[in-house]
C-alpha cells in the first residue's frame, strides 16, 4: 500500500472511502451541532404537543426573541474584542424608561427614537471609556455602569410602571407585523445581516477578532486597540438603544425592573454560539441559531405545563454548557 508523503496517511481507493465520510461527519457535528440539536428539539415537541408546530405559537415565538437577539448581538461585539459588558440588561431597561418618560412628557417619535439610541450609544461609549483610559477590567467598569443604570431607571419612574405617551411610530415597529411576520422580526434579521458582513468582510471586524487574539500582538501590529475598544462598546450601546425600541413598542409600556433578566439568556446565546459555524469563535450565525435553540426549548417546556421557575434553570444550564463547550473549542481551536 503507498503512502502519501504529507501525513505518511494510506491513499488506497477503500482507506479513502472510509476516511472521508467520517471527516465530513466530524465537520458537520462540530461546525452544525446546535442546528441539529434546534431541528431536534422542534420535532419532539411537535410530537409532544400540538400547539408547538402552529403559526401562532411560532410568530410569538420569533417576536419575543427581537429584544433578547439585540441584546446578545450587543455582547458579542466586545467579546469580540476580549472584554465583558455586563451592564446590558440594565440598560436596555434604562433606555426603555428614557423613552417612556419622554412620551409620556409629550414627545414625539422624532425625539424620543434618536433620544433613546443616543443613550444607549453613550452609555456604552462610557463603558468602552472606562475600561481603556481608566485600565480597569470591564467585567467590574461595567458591573457597576449596570448598577448605576438600575438606579436611575427607578429614579426617572418612581418605581412606577409607565404606561402612556409611547409615541405611535413606536408602538407600530414593535406590534405590527409585514408578511405575517412581526416589524421587530425583519429589524433584527437586517440588523443580523449588516453585523455579519460587519464582523466577517471588514476591516474593522479583523482588527477586532485580531485584539481578541491577543492584544499586544494586534497593538504591535499597527492596530489602535484602545479606539477601537471603545467603538465595540459604543456600537454594544447603539444595538441595546435599538432594542429598547423594540421592547418598548413591543409592551407598550415600561417596567423598572426590566432588563436585568435579559444578560443571563444573552451571553448563554453569545458562548453557545461559538460551538457553530465558526467553531472557537464569537460570531453571529452561531449566535442567532443559539437564540432560536433557548426559544424552543423554553417555549417547548411552556407548552408542556413546565412551572414558572424552569426557565432560569434552563438558561443556567445552558450557559454553562455554553462555557464548558467553548473553552474547549478555543483550547482546540490554539492546538
Amino acid at each position: 500500500m503507498s503512502k502519501s508523503e504529507a501525513g505518511n496517511i494510506p491513499v488506497s481507493g477503500k482507506t479513502l472511502r472510509t476516511s472521508w465520510p467520517r471527516a465530513f461527519a466530524g465537520i458537520v457535528l462540530e461546525r452544525y451541532a446546535t442546528l441539529l440539536l434546534l431541528v431536534i428539539l422542534a420535532i419532539v415537541f411537535s410530537c409532544l404537543t400540538d400547539r408547538f408546530m402552529t403559526a401562532a405559537n411560532i410568530k410569538n415565538l420569533l417576536v419575543v426573541q427581537a429584544v433578547i437577539s439585540c441584546v446578545a448581538f450587543a455582547s458579542i461585539i466586545p467579546l469580540i474584542a476580549g472584554e465583558f459588558d455586563l451592564s446590558l440588561g440594565n440598560m436596555m431597561g434604562f433606555v426603555a424608561m428614557v423613552g417612556a418618560v419622554l412620551g409620556q412628557a409629550g414627545f414625539g417619535a422624532a425625539v424620543v427614537v434618536p433620544a433613546m439610541v443616543l443613550v444607549g450609544v453613550v452609555t456604552g461609549f462610557a463603558n468602552g471609556f472606562l475600561t481603556v483610559r481608566f485600565q480597569i477590567s470591564s467585567f467590574i467598569a461595567t458591573l457597576g455602569t449596570g448598577i448605576l443604570l438600575s438606579g436611575f431607571t427607578f429614579a426617572l419612574s418612581d418605581g412606577q410602571v409607565i404606561y402612556s405617551g409611547v409615541p405611535d411610530v413606536i408602538l407600530f415597529i414593535g406590534q405590527k407585523h409585514f408578511l405575517g411576520v412581526g416589524i421587530t422580526v425583519w429589524l433584527t434579521v437586517i440588523i443580523a445581516l449588516i453585523m455579519i458582513y460587519v464582523t466577517e468582510h471588514t476591516p474593522m471586524g479583523r482588527k477586532l477578532y485580531a485584539i481578541g487574539g491577543s492584544e499586544r500582538v494586534a497593538f504591535l501590529a499597527g492596530i489602535r486597540t484602545g479606539k477601537l475598544k471603545v467603538l465595540a462598546f459604543a456600537i454594544s450601546g447603539l444595538l441595546v438603544g435599538i432594542g429598547g425600541i423594540f421592547a418598548l413598542g413591543q409592551s407598550g409600556a415600561a417596567n423598572p425592573g426590566f432588563g436585568p433578566d435579559l444578560l443571563l439568556p444573552a451571553y448563554a446565546a453569545a458562548f453557545l454560539g461559538v460551538t457553530s459555524y465558526r467553531p472557537g469563535y464569537y460570531n453571529v450565525p452561531g449566535t442567532v441559531i443559539a437564540i432560536l435553540l433557548l426559544a424552543v426549548g423554553f417555549n417547548g417546556l411552556n407548552l408542556l405545563g413546565a412551572p414558572f421557575w424552569v426557565q432560569p434553570i434552563f438558561n443556567g444550564t445552558v450557559l454553562l454548557i455554553a462555557v464548558i463547550t467553548a473553552r474547549a473549542e478555543a483550547r482546540h481551536i490554539k492546538k
